[in-house]
C-alpha cells in the first residue's frame, strides 16, 4: 500500500496514501517502497519467537486527523469500474 510520510503537529506519521491527499512535505512511498521496508521490518526481527508491539497513541491520533477517505472502500470502488477480465468476448 502507497504510503505519504508526514508531520502533523510535531509527530512523524505513515499515512495510507488512498485515504490521505498529498500535501508539500510528504515523503511519498510506493508500493514497492513500503514491500521492500516490510521485509526489512521481518528480517531485524526474524528470530524472534513473540513480538510485543507498543501501542503508538500520539502516532494514531495524529494519523486519524489525516484520514479523508476509507482505503476498503475506496479499492472497491475502484475494482467496480474495471472492465472484466477474461473470456466472454466471442
Amino acid at each position: 500500500m502507497a504510503i505519504r510520510i508526514r508531520d502533523v503537529d510535531g509527530v512523524r506519521v505513515a499515512l495510507c496514501a488512498a485515504e490521505s491527499d498529498a500535501i508539500a512535505g510528504d515523503v511519498y512511498l510506493n508500493d514497492a517502497d513500503h514491500y521492500a521496508l516490510a521485509a526489512k521490518f521481518r528480517w531485524d526481527w526474524k528470530d524472534e519467537k513473540l513480538i510485543d508491539w507498543p501501542d503508538y497513541p500520539a502516532e494514531w491520533a495524529a494519523m486519524e486527523t489525516q484520514k479523508l477517505r476509507d482505503a476498503k472502500t475506496e479499492l472497491e470502488a475502484w475494482l467496480a469500474r474495471q472492465p472484466e477480465q477474461g473470456g466472454g468476448n466471442g
